[in-house]
């Protein structure tokens, strides 16, 4: 690593931070953002009529010079034109800072000689000062435990253990926005941009040996020394699942990615390769990759691929097979001792007890029989209900929708099988409010959930390899 753990530690986990050069223009926006830290916030800015504002509006202290500062400062946030850039930096190193997450953009990624130039002066500052550079061009950290965040709709309630590192600020932005929707814990959302000192490996390698760090996740766009990447992920893999999203997978995104952060993108054969020998999980988008955080963060592991379903009817009991099948997992038959049990049951109240299984209808001790069976089967791995938004509008589907949760919930407590939701809908957009109110109800009886077959199958496939893998390895 380029800089000292120490150093980084403090960047990451900072008590302390200072922004310089928050601009009026935009309401101090970095100082906005940086609102709810739990700890002291100082700001820098040359401009005194400025400062004097800041210090009525925020009820902070500003300084001309970080250095002036008589605090010790763990993170400073730099916006300042790229010019002013070297300075603040020597400024920072001077006055023995942790790290700084360094907005200011306009350097390499221009392609001018300007810009490169500039770069290659703050890249030679920061090696020799020791301190850990974020950047340049990034949106720098969100630890929602610590209150520091790059955006004011990010939470700093929606603390856990998922982390997300990020050569795009948008991205970052994207998951964090995603992760708070779907309730997925954050530990911490590093963007680091243009990342000329601290790159892919050295952010993996530390969240690796951070022990309150479950589920990693990573969006890439190009390495500088892919040895090393390759061998930390092989390494932090083995403990911890990475999930990795590889930006420039055609020849018009790897264009993309060098005017964006200046990245050499490598070809996604050379990419599924090194994921597959290293052990870590291949997503192709957003959507993609926070399914697959979502279900490794909150369903335990499993030992198999062969999935029961239940929900389903006629039509809806093929599309749910054919997306389970796809993606490489079995829908299979239950066992004869379930059907032997099965049979009288449902000759009983008139449905289908094949897998899929039509559940609809059931009250409470119907559906937990149903559920008790499935989840105990030799032949089940782990099991997923289908719920329909719709149903909501319906005081006696809603109620059913209630007995549902009710048993799921029951259940899960007390199996080690994965249980989870699909809902499905064919309007998303007409039906949009109906689905937000039914994830919530399912975020509040702590099940998870996905918001298509296909969506839903992909993620626990992903999950049933990761597991299979790493069985095989030991």
């Amino acid at each position: 690593m380029a800089v000292s753990k120490a150093k980084l530690d403090r960047a990451l986990n900072p008590t302390t931070v200072a922004v310089v050069g928050a601009k009026k223009a935009n309401g101090f926006n970095w100082l906005r953002n940086m609102s709810d830290l739990q700890g002291k916030l100082y700001s820098v800015h040359v401009n005194p009529d400025h400062g004097e504002e800041i210090q009525k509006e925020f009820n902070i202290e500003n300084y001309a010079n970080i250095k002036d500062i008589p605090d010790e400062i763990d993170y400073v946030v730099v916006s300042v034109p790229r010019a002013a850039a070297p300075q603040v930096l020597r400024d920072c190193i001077a006055k023995n800072v942790g790290g700084v997450g360094m907005f200011t953009s306009g350097f390499a990624e221009t392609k001018e000689p300007e810009g490169i130039e500039l770069q290659n002066e703050i890249t030679e500052i920061a090696r020799e000062g020791d301190v850990a550079l974020l950047g340049p061009n990034c949106m720098g950290l969100y630890n929602p435990q610590k209150g520091v965040r790059f955006s004011q709709e990010q939470s700093i309630e929606n603390v856990g253990s998922v982390a997300f590192i990020s050569q795009s600020g948008g991205h970052a932005g994207s998951f964090a926005t995603a992760a708070k929707a779907r309730n997925i814990g954050i530990n911490k959302v590093i963007s680091f941009g243009n990342g000329v000192v601290l790159e892919n490996a050295d952010y993996l390698e530390y969240l690796g040996q951070d022990d309150s760090v479950e589920v990693i996740g990573m969006y890439i766009e190009g390495l500088k020394d892919g040895k090393r990447f390759f061998n930390v992920l092989k390494q932090v893999a083995s403990k911890k699942p990475v999930v990795i999203w590889k930006g420039g997978q055609t020849p018009q995104g790897q264009r993309a990615t060098a005017s964006h952060t200046g990245s050499l993108a490598e070809s996604i054969d050379m990419w599924d390769v090194v994921i597959r020998q290293c052990g870590a999980i291949r997503a192709d988008n957003l959507e993609e990759t926070v399914d697959i955080i979502k279900a490794l963060s909150t369903l335990p592991s499993v030992q198999g691929s062969k999935v029961g379903l239940i929900g389903g009817s006629g039509g809806q009991s093929v599309s749910m097979s054919d997306a389970f099948g796809k993606e490489g997992l079995d829908v299979p038959p239950l066992s004869e001792s379930s059907y032997d049990t099965l049979r009288g049951f449902f000759r009983q109240i008139g449905a289908s007890y094949m897998n899929p299984m039509d559940v609809g209808g059931m009250n409470r001790e119907q559906l937990q029989t149903i559920m008790d069976i499935l989840i105990n089967d030799p032949n089940i791995d782990l099991v997923l209900g289908q719920i329909t938004p719709s149903s909501m509008r319906n005081n006696r589907f809603n109620q059913g929708i209630e007995t549902l949760l009710t048993v799921l919930s029951r259940t899960k407590e007390n199996v080690s099988k994965p249980i989870a939701c699909m809902l499905i809908t064919p309007d998303p957009y007409g039906q949009g409010q109906e689905l937000f109110d039914l994830e919530q109800r399912l975020q509040q009886a702590n099940i998870t959930s996905f918001p298509s077959y296909e969506r839903a199958a992909k993620a626990m496939a992903r999950m049933v390899n990761y597991y299979k893998n790493q069985s095989q390895s030991i």
